[in-house]
């Protein structure tokens, strides 16, 4: 019985074969060459082992079936029309490699697999570089994605090289659109405030929040992410008031965004697996935080425990999502009492689940346990990506049943500041979370 054929092997190159100046470039990294990947689809050469099993993982094991065509060469014979329609196929297939690429690096990314990332974004780079030229503006997304996965790995100098190359390809292209800038102001921010450079990181992430505002409106979730670094970066220089009010503002928008979703597939269908994992990244923190500085029963912990509660039921994760929507009912009890109206709707929400759980044959599909595909690490829940409109309606089922002006408790930290600082402690008051029940908030 014969044995299956490897998927691919790696190679060491006799650099003695080669011509002076002849030895074959890394795909990845642009040194030369000591090794050959080679696949019943393709021969890719690599600096070193490690770089062509990187790049393999990464990407070139999806795409080695179309890599082979695509770098063959156009052939020189055929009339104008056939060398005409074979150059439409090419583009048409490298934009398709493009979209596949960046999306595979971005999904790296979500999970944490900077080094993984590396690939996917290098060869859309090399995609884009072809079809639209150097320093187009197509190439920024491409640029963010190395930027982001190089700070990831703690190189912060090529991180800065690809955030220079991407802010010149913006600067080239006065009509580049406030979303990209955003994205490079955000990524700007951040390698920053891994440097300890925090003022500029400040007046980066501000830049950021200004651009995503007039892209998607200050109240998306896209926007939340800039408030959120922007916290953390007041919490790093010890101001607490301001960190807590930047945080309410996530919470709040985060809220927001869950409130609206639940009877709207169609929108929720609109935002990707990264963006629903960085929200749930950013309430796990904020939920840190204020348990650190606030206590465990405190009501703003309580407000951003519901909230996860939310996020967790939107992914499909009903028990998780049942344990932190009890917890919350418990604080909401204790600190307002049974009879105020946040109190009541926690309630009912907790017991619709409850309700969900305990039926033979749940709103999910399932008989008590996770809704299918739960784990982050993999495609999101309730049909975002999988097109589940039954799971979707379970969802609906569960939060339909509180209106869209549910009232909230007040979760304005305790600490409170001096008349004289109200508007010097770099807080818009338009942003504070005021006891008077600003935010959309009630107070107890």
């Amino acid at each position: 019985m014969s044995q299956p054929q490897p998927a691919y092997q790696i190679i060491t190159l006799n650099t003695l074969a080669f011509p002076k100046g002849g030895l074959p470039c890394c795909d990845l990294t642009g040194f030369p060459a000591t090794c050959k990947l080679v696949s019943p689809h393709i021969t890719l050469y690599y600096a070193t082992r490690s770089h062509a099993e990187q790049a393999w993982q990464g990407i070139v094991g999806l795409i080695a079936p179309l890599l082979g065509p695509l770098q063959a060469g156009a052939a020189a014979v055929g009339s104008q029309e056939d060398r005409a329609k074979r150059e439409y196929t090419v583009n048409r297939s490298k934009r398709t490699l493009i979209e596949l690429c960046q999306q595979e690096a971005a999904k790296m990314l979500v999970n944490g697999r900077h080094e993984l990332a590396v690939p996917g974004a290098v060869q859309a780079l090399k995609f884009l570089k072809d079809t639209y030229g150097e320093g187009s503006i197509e190439s920024v997304p491409a640029y963010l994605l190395l930027a982001e996965a190089n700070l990831g790995l703690d190189k912060f100098r090529q991180c800065e090289e690809y955030l220079s190359l991407a802010n010149w390809s913006v600067l080239k292209n006065p009509g580049c659109s406030d979303a990209i800038r955003s994205q490079l102001h955000r990524n700007f921010g951040k390698l920053y405030s891994a440097q300890g450079k925090l003022d500029q990181a400040l007046q980066e992430l501000a830049k950021d929040v200004y651009h995503s505002s007039l892209s998607v409106g200050p109240e998306h979730i896209d926007t939340s992410g800039g408030f959120f670094h922007m916290a953390n970066l007041f919490y790093a220089q010890n101001k607490i008031d301001n960190a807590l009010a930047f945080y309410d503002k996530v919470v709040d928008i985060w809220y927001k965004f869950l409130s609206l979703v639940r009877g709207n597939a169609e929108l929720a269908e609109t935002f990707s697996e990264a963006q629903l994992k960085e929200g749930m990244d950013m309430l796990d923190r904020i939920l840190s935080t204020r348990v650190k500085l606030l206590g465990e029963s405190h009501i703003a912990t309580g407000e951003v425990k519901y909230t996860v509660g939310l996020l967790l039921l939107f992914l499909g994760k009903r028990s998780q999502a049942f344990e932190y929507v009890r917890a919350a009912q418990a604080i909401y009890t204790e600190k307002l009492g049974e009879k105020h109206p946040s109190t009541a709707d926690v309630t009912d929400v907790a017991e619709s689940i409850q309700r969900e759980m305990d039926g033979p044959e749940d709103a999910f599909g399932g008989g008590g346990g996770e809704a299918p595909g739960g784990d982050l690490g993999g495609d999101v829940a309730i049909g975002i990506h999988s097109g589940g409109v039954d799971q979707m309606e379970g969802f609906e089922t569960l939060i339909n049943q509180f209106p869209e002006d549910m009232p909230r408790a007040t979760t304005q930290s305790p600490i409170p500041m001096p008349p004289s600082r109200q508007k010097s402690a770099g807080v818009d008051d338009s942003m504070r979370m005021t006891p008077s029940g600003s935010q959309g908030r009630v107070g107890a």
